[in-house]
């Protein structure tokens, strides 16, 4: 095959529609009559998520800037944008082109962008936005970038990552030094145009800070290396932190410009063990059919790996609960173990063959991403069928 049929095919797989299910859920029919695992949306709680959030960084007079790497769909951020959002962050260029197609004009790619065929494709990117932001933690990927851009004749706007204690990438933010010598070599380089500074500090693991000291100290810290680089002559627009445990806290610190977070569209069982959602505010939920209960006290659900990945904590009483994937909603029912097609749960309640039950899982933003698309419900009837449209993309 010649190298032109080879990137041909590489867009078309980039650019492919999710498969769909064949028997497509009709508008207002029950919940429980889907065909299961079904992923699934409360759209009240969908849309009360996204107003208070953005009510929460109103009152402090930030931007606000949603990671669409919790539920990939484009009509989501559409909504986030309509309710105020200045734009989306996303991790992946691969992730922010179908965003861009679908209309959303400011995007940032929060990650280390390497690479000379990611660089082209980000500088084919900002000619379809309005401003397009990329992080950057060295001088080498700064030049790449400078020179994909260059050639494209587009202005790329870099944000300085900082590593603030994650160990993930980022510039310490000890080194000063380094810190600033990015800064002047973003500066001078064609078709750049220094942003600002960046961290993620996440917190709800063990051994963190609670939330909000962990968000204070986050953005505290972010503003004071800003105003070290405007006290050497370096001008920092924009200061920016935050994630869904620390976001709201970020928010109340002066000087800083614009707060992100992920989750709390949907939220999961990690965030209402961590005290930063309750359980009203658990938006997604996975449908599933109990196929086995031939063992007393357990059952097995035809949710597994596939459906939930496998992420796991102590779920109900803090981190000292045994270890659970998911929850069933309104019910004593949690899943332990996963193989690809089974989800092994044990109840303490009578369960039966065939019954259909909601889990919430431990964590949605990788439940989300398994899934074609996921079905948006009111009042347990169903409402919309969103296509999930940067699921799977990791380039």
């Amino acid at each position: 095959m010649t190298k032109q049929h080879d990137i041909l095919c590489m867009t078309e797989f980039e650019n492919r529609e999710p498969t769909v299910a064949t028997s497509q859920p009709k508008q207002g029919s029950s919940i429980y009559d889907l065909d299961t695992p079904a992923t699934l949306i409360d759209l009240d709680r969908l849309e009360r998520n996204i107003r208070e959030w953005q009510a929460s960084m109103g009152r402090c007079a930030v931007n606000f800037r949603p990671h669409i790497k919790t539920h990939k769909i484009p009509e989501i951020a559409r909504m986030q944008v309509a309710a105020g959002a200045v734009g989306i962050v996303c991790a992946k260029v691969s992730e922010a082109e179908p965003f861009a197609t679908a209309g959303i004009e400011d995007i940032c790619v929060a990650y280390p962008v390497v690479g000379e065929m990611k660089w082209r494709r980000l500088a084919e990117l900002a000619k379809n936005t309005k401003r397009l932001t990329v992080n950057c933690d060295c001088e080498e990927a700064a030049v790449g970038l400078s020179e994909s851009a260059a050639r494209a004749g587009v202005t790329i706007h870099v944000q300085i990552d900082i590593d603030s204690g994650l160990h993930r990438g980022g510039i310490h933010y000890e080194d000063q030094a380094t810190i600033a010598r990015l800064a002047r070599k973003i500066e001078l380089l064609p078709g750049l145009q220094l942003g600002g500074v960046t961290t993620f500090r996440s917190s709800g693991f063990p051994g963190a800070q609670p939330a909000k000291d962990a968000g204070h100290a986050e953005g505290k810290l972010l503003v004071e290396i800003a105003d070290q680089l405007r006290a050497a002559g370096i001008e920092v627009r924009d200061v920016t932190a935050g994630s869904t445990p620390t976001g709201k806290w970020v928010a109340e610190v002066p000087g800083v410009s614009e707060v992100r977070a992920g989750n709390y569209v949907f939220n999961d069982l990690m965030q209402l063990d961590s005290g930063t959602a309750d359980e009203d505010h658990l938006a997604l939920s996975v449908l599933s059919t109990v196929v086995s209960t031939n063992v007393r006290g357990c059952l097995t659900i035809d949710g597994g790996s596939k459906t939930f990945s496998g992420d796991a904590g102590g779920v109900g009483t803090g981190r000292t609960a045994p270890v659970a994937i998911a929850r069933a909603v309104d019910r004593r029912i949690s899943v332990d173990r996963l193989n690809e097609e089974h989800g092994m749960a044990h109840s303490d309640q009578a369960v039966k063959l065939g019954e259909k039950i909601r889990f919430y899982p431990y964590h949605a933003c990788t439940c989300a991403n398994l899934s074609d698309e996921i079905i948006g419900f009111r009042g347990e009837r169903v409402e919309v069928v969103w296509p999930v449209r940067a699921r799977g993309l990791r380039t």
